[in-house]
């Protein structure tokens, strides 16, 4: 046989064999955090006051700096801010497609040169296999959580992945990655009962939405799932009444009392809530927050009060904003749990 010959073949045999070995290379999850953290970024929506509303993740897919995320991270808004751990900032300019079913998004925004994830295939994956999730819990930016694929779900004629990788506000939009680098699904909610029960959307779905071009405040309500529960949707608002300073000083606003409602099996602790205090044509004239630490137990309603005086408030409304707060999911703090300790 001629040597060269059967040099080139060698060479070509040892080619093939490396490009397999790359294709099916893992990578530790920390490789996975230093590659892609920088193409995740926190989104602030604002409402038209520019007061923010939510706060979530998203994920840079293209050269064209477009992100996906979650529908219900964007809905209501009129506005959002882009953050990524670089520090590189932008707005959302267009929304480019979205789904109200599936709960997802792609948007156009002013982020450029930013490197995008690597998009895999979500129809190829198996139960038991490692993922990694980067998202913002909080606000806390690139925060990295490790779990697996503990099962493929159908819900209303739709495929979710479900993830032990936790959710937490602020998580919603982020993606979830195979071990191989490439995302396989966009982290969206929680079953409202259960420990470790967390869903992500599979990322073929993007490909299977409508181009339609709109800007974020013609964006059409979405319908509420009855299985899954979305971020802030744990608490509700179910009283609340004002103190005036005095009977001459009727029209000035001092304390407001309200009573906050948690619908969830866990205790909820940790509560960041916003105030917008508007005046009786419905106009903007102060704001606040405060951030209550006590726990409001499961299933019970807990009566908190707020020092903020506003003048000339007579007559007018007060909006209070849940952006944040935390879920104790450690073992025994269930109703379950409590009874048999």
């Amino acid at each position: 046989m001629n040597i060269k010959y059967f040099q080139k073949i060698t060479i070509f045999i040892l080619l093939l064999f490396t490009a397999e070995v790359l294709a099916d290379k893992n990578y530790t999850t920390s490789q996975i955090a230093k590659q892609y953290s920088s193409s995740v970024v926190t989104i602030v929506a604002l409402d038209e006051n520019d007061q923010p509303m939510s706060l979530g993740s998203a994920f840079i897919i293209n050269d064209d700096g477009d992100v996906a995320t979650n529908y219900h991270v964007l809905e209501g808004s009129t506005k959002a801010i882009l953050k990524t751990t670089n520090g590189d900032k932008g707005i959302i300019l267009n929304v480019k497609s979205y789904s109200l079913e599936l709960d997802l998004i792609i948007a156009e925004t002013t982020l450029k040169n930013i490197k995008p994830v690597s998009l895999g295939d979500s129809d190829v994956i198996s139960i038991g296999e490692d993922i990694v999730a980067i998202g913002n819990p909080a606000g806390l930016e690139g925060s990295i959580s490790k779990g697996i694929i503990s099962g493929i779900r159908n819900i209303d004629s739709y495929k979710y992945i479900q993830i032990t990788a936790p959710i937490s506000p602020g998580s919603s939009g982020g993606p979830v990655f195979k071990l191989s680098g490439k995302v396989i699904g966009i982290a969206t909610a929680c079953l409202e009962f259960g420990q470790s029960l967390n869903f992500a959307m599979p990322i073929n779905y993007l490909n299977s939405m409508k181009i339609e071009r709109k800007k974020l405040s013609s964006l059409p309500k979405k319908l509420n799932n009855r299985y899954l529960k979305k971020e802030n949707s744990y608490l509700q608002l179910v009283d609340i009444h004002y103190e005036y300073n005095s009977d001459y000083f009727k029209e000035h606003l001092f304390r407001i009392f309200f009573s906050i409602k948690n619908s969830s099996y866990y205790s909820i602790n940790n509560i960041l809530l916003f105030f917008v205090y508007k005046n009786f044509s419905g106009e903007v004239i102060s704001y606040s927050s405060k951030k209550y630490t006590d726990s409001i137990l499961p299933q019970l309603a807990q009566q908190f009060s707020h020092n903020h005086q506003v003048r000339y408030f007579k007559n007018g409304e007060i909006e209070i904003r849940i952006l944040d707060y935390e879920i104790n999911r450690a073992p025994e703090s269930s109703p379950a749990d409590l009874l048999f300790k």
